[in-house]
């Protein structure tokens, strides 16, 4: 297993921009040091010895060994230089040392130093205001180090899991064997714990509601309300007071009591907004202002009330297209878009239909009351290389269909539903019989003859059909199945 990222060195490159940063704020030349006292960032004269330890002595190794930031103001007379290998050569008038800690623990130093008289007054001039800068680029450098910790840990439990064979990893009622989804499914229990708002992309039928109702029982607020938003389905002109409730007398009809909105109802819990991209553009300044403010207004109240709400949005639409072209507020969408997790379509992670195919004859059998049942090989192979668009929800009611309509114990081809039989998924009306057919047979080839076929396969398929091995080559040769 990789180690965590505990040297700053990991990220060379992206402490020198933090040091050319520095330079340029500040004016003054910047060194800093690993915890190996590798100087892995400098400008001025420091950038030409870059990847080379500081000299023995050196006031940066005490801020290093100490953990606590430092100032010399004259080095020439401070002692503190006087160890150091280079104190004969040194032209430094000045320096300030911050250490760079993660976790509590010390892993290096920023170091900024003055080589003229005028960067010598401005240091000391400057010198709180300086240090509380400095202590600003360590802890930006510290969250750098502890994301990049959490990416190796999570790199480290995906292949953890892909090192077993046959594995599958199960977050609430999402599973999969597939490398991306497991990725996406242990990023999604990493951030479970936080509060942050997530937003969930992903095709019609992927899962979304699932994925979402998985990180609220990972979460801290797993024994609170879950409730459940589904944009689209709710009118319009009633989505306001369904989102954030009404006063009594409010408007005609509305319940002389006043009535709760969605967000209330998720207090201390979890609201999952489905399809947030059919969210009216008049509704969303004011979902935007109760994501910022973590406080709604009842329609006809006059006064604000604070909700404890963990947010989770769902889209299956392009929102970054729909704020191009100004369907959805930039503002929304950057708000929403805090943790983005994606699920990626079926038809790239085929290593998981045959799991969901038995899970949901497992689960259909039972529901149904029906006995055991099986699966031929073409049906098999048909479901494997059909392309799903409608995704996991698809392939669930096809299942479904099939043990509704068996006969026997061993589920074929012949049980399909009919629109499932063609190249697209379903029989264009514009086709004639003779064409219905004809795509029908070829669809039932391709299954039963898979590529790289043998001879022996073929005579086998020929058999199975009941027609002869050369009528078999004729078919192939006609739809171009060979």
């Amino acid at each position: 297993m990789k180690k965590a990222i505990s040297n700053i060195a990991h990220i060379q490159p992206f402490v020198q921009e933090y040091a050319e940063t520095i330079t340029d704020v500040l004016e003054l030349y910047v060194t800093i040091i690993d915890e190996e006292c590798i100087r892995i960032g400098g400008t001025g004269p420091h950038a030409d010895s870059i990847g080379r330890p500081i000299p023995c002595g050196s006031f940066f190794r005490q801020v290093l060994a100490t953990g606590k930031p430092g100032f010399i103001h004259d080095i020439v007379s401070k002692s503190a230089c006087q160890n150091c290998d280079t104190s004969v050569c040194c032209q430094e008038l000045a320096t300030m040392g911050f250490p760079i800690s993660k976790q509590g623990q010390t892993v290096g130093v920023i170091g900024v130093i003055a080589f003229t008289v005028e960067q010598k007054e401005r240091l000391e001039r400057n010198e709180a205001k300086f240090l509380t800068f400095l202590s600003h680029m360590s802890s930006l450098l510290e969250s750098k180090l502890i994301m990049l910790d959490d990416q190796w840990r999570l790199q480290n439990q995906v292949q953890e899991v892909l090192e077993t064979v046959n594995q599958t990893f199960a977050l609430g009622n999402m599973l999969g064997r597939d490398k991306k989804l497991i990725q996406l499914l242990l990023k999604a229990q990493q951030v479970a714990i936080s509060n942050s708002t997530i937003l969930i992309q992903g095709e019609s039928g992927t899962g979304k509601e699932l994925l979402a109702k998985a990180i609220h029982e990972e979460s801290g607020r797993k024994n609170q309300p879950f409730v459940v938003v589904n944009c689209p389905s709710i009118p319009e002109n009633l989505l306001e007071s369904e989102l954030f409730g009404y006063e009594a007398g409010a408007f005609t009809g509305a319940n002389k009591s006043g009535k709760k909105g969605k967000f209330e109802l998720a207090n201390k819990g979890t609201i999952f907004l489905d399809e947030i991209g059919d969210l009216p553009l008049a509704l969303q300044p004011k979902l935007l202002r109760a994501i910022q403010e973590r406080s709604i207004e009842r329609i006809a109240g006059n006064h604000s009330m604070p909700i404890d709400v963990r947010i989770i949005a769902a889209t299956n639409r392009d929102l970054d297209k729909m704020v191009r072209e100004g369907q959805f507020r930039e503002d929304l969408y950057y708000r929403l878009n805090v943790i983005p997790l994606t699920i990626p379509p079926l038809r790239v992670r085929s290593v998981d239909i045959p799991l969901y195919i038995d899970y949901f004859l497992d689960k259909f059998t039972k529901t149904l009351q029906k006995g055991t049942f099986k699966i031929d090989e073409p049906l098999r192979r048909w479901l494997m290389n059909y392309h799903w668009p409608g995704n996991v929800r698809q392939l669930e009611h096809v299942i479904e269909y099939l043990v509704n309509i068996a006969k026997e114990d061993v589920l074929t081809l012949q049980e399909l539903p009919p629109n499932l039989m063609t190249d697209e998924g379903q029989i264009s009306v514009e086709f004639g019989l003779e064409q219905q057919l004809a795509e029908y047979e070829k669809q039932l080839l391709r299954t039963y003859v898979p590529p790289g076929a043998t001879l022996a396969d073929k005579k086998q398929v020929a058999q199975r059909l009941k027609i002869s091995l050369a009528t078999l080559y004729r078919k192939l040769e006609k739809y171009q199945l060979q």
